[in-house]
């Protein structure tokens, strides 16, 4: 396989493994087990194909996306909508990915760092763009490997030194009951800890940006799509349970702190308090699969405030979790801002910078919206109310007779997506939570464009 062509697998590896390796599958890895874990392939195998099945239909006809959508699909309103939710993923990797920089400096957790960590991350990101220029593939390759080295670097180094800080009998068994139920097929299993499993899942993926088709229309010929996709899914697996184990040893150390700081009369009653609390939420996130992913994302940053004070090298180790975390963000990011940009491009006629500054500026509008509470939940809920919806509405073009797609396979997945979505909206619609109302109609709104496409079909003639 020629350079390129491995520089291409690494840019699919960067996008698709990201923040919620971290943040949200760790969680179902702990509740379910192994019995989860092959539900989850369910998920990813209808994943792989899609996103195969999209890079691939523009590879072989060398169809930019819009070209695609307008000339083949005769749909060319769905790249507003893709583009839109690309916006909203945007914003909330980005967000998320800065929001570790705060405990990886020390910072305190204000809304002005944390602002100032979303500008950076921001221009850091459109920077390495403009500056790379033709060796952005290369870039991104070095990031993937370093944040996947990092990743499994810290899973191990937790556990070490997780092990050598506790001298409870009690967080000893913590630790035991969560490491065993990684590794156990007797978990309980339910209904609705499966559905947002699933949805995680394809969440994961990056599925409803448009991403695929770009990457598809400028691919090399000897580029193995399947190869690279087997990998990436090995590397996913990997990154979940690394990240899985770490939580779950956590959780000890959250436990051994707690106790600590409540027979310690020299830390204040506040201090405590709060140990307990972290404790709590950890031991929440590993033993309730019901919880929505919305409520568990916050608890992976717990994990730096437990260990500082409570191991050796607490620093060097928060260090290596955060940096893992915003590697894993910002090789996403890259990959949104450019794939945004060329789509912008093609549909607006901008040049490359014009629509790159654009993505930049509305990426950094949604991510800074979100340092308001309940702002962040509604850009949150998106993904997980309407994902499946918008994942369906990505594939539509691959029915299209003139790509040879079987069409009963392709729009059996799409209904199962749509199926998905749908439930997914009604558990959204029917929480007691006014922003998480207002996030799922705000993904809804997402659709609009749809109805405008006979009006583009006519302006494009």
């Amino acid at each position: 396989m020629r350079k390129v062509s491995v520089l291409m697998a690494f840019l699919i590896t960067g996008y698709i493994l990201g923040i919620w390796n971290f943040l949200v599958l760790p969680k179902y890895y702990i509740n379910f087990g192994l019995k989860g874990f092959l539900v989850s392939l369910i998920p990813t195998l209808i994943a792989l194909f899609l996103i195969y099945s999209e890079a691939d239909s523009t590879k072989k006809t060398r169809y930019l996306i819009y070209e695609l959508f307008f000339k083949i699909a005769r749909t060319p309103a769905l790249i507003f909508v893709l583009l839109m939710f690309l916006l909203v993923m945007l914003g909330v990797t980005t967000y998320y990915s800065a929001y570790g920089l705060i405990f990886m400096f020390g910072l305190s957790n204000s809304y002005g760092y944390v602002a100032l960590m979303i500008i950076a991350t921001v221009l850091l990101s459109a920077g390495l763009l403009v500056l790379a220029k033709g060796h952005t593939l290369e870039f991104i390759s070095v990031v993937s490997i370093l944040f996947i080295l990092f990743a499994i670097a810290a899973a191990f180094l937790v556990r070490g030194q997780a092990l050598g800080a506790i001298n409870s009998e009690q967080a000893h068994l913590y630790i035991k009951e969560a490491v065993s139920s990684i590794t156990s097929f007797g978990q309980p299993l339910s209904g609705k800890g499966i559905l947002y499993l699933i949805v995680s899942t394809l969440v994961s993926f990056g599925l409803g940006t448009g991403v695929y088709y770009v990457i598809g229309s400028f691919s090399p010929e000897d580029l193995d799509f399947k190869k690279v996709l087997v990998g990436v899914f090995i590397l996913q697996v990997i990154i979940s349970f690394a990240a899985a184990f770490t939580m779950a040893y956590s959780l000890g150390v959250a436990y051994e702190g707690a106790q600590r700081a409540y027979l310690n009369p020299n830390i204040p009653p506040a201090e405590a308090l709060k140990l307990s609390i972290q404790f709590q939420s950890i031991q929440q996130y590993t033993t309730n699969s019901t919880q929505s992913p919305m409520h568990s994302i916050g608890v992976f940053y717990a994990i730096p405030q437990v260990l500082r004070g409570n191991v050796k090298n607490d620093t060097s180790l928060i260090v290596l979790l955060m940096l893992s975390l915003y590697l894993a963000g910002l090789t996403t990011i890259i990959v949104l801002m450019e794939m945004g940009s060329q789509m912008l491009s093609e549909v607006m006629q901008f040049s490359r910078t014009q629509s790159l500054g654009f993505i930049s500026l509305l990426g950094m509008v949604v991510s800074g919206a979100m340092l308001v509470h309940d702002i962040r939940t509604m850009f949150v809920v998106v993904p997980f109310a309407v994902g499946a919806l918008v994942a369906g509405a990505e594939a539509y073009p691959l029915l299209s007779s003139e790509l040879a797609y079987s069409r009963g396979l392709i729009g059996s997945l799409i209904a199962i997506l749509l199926g998905i979505g749908a439930v997914t909206v009604y558990y959204a619609f029917t929480s007691p939570s006014a922003a998480v109302r207002v996030g799922a109609l705000l993904g809804l709104v997402l659709f609009v464009p749809i109805f405008l496409n006979g009006v583009l079909l006519k302006s494009r003639r």
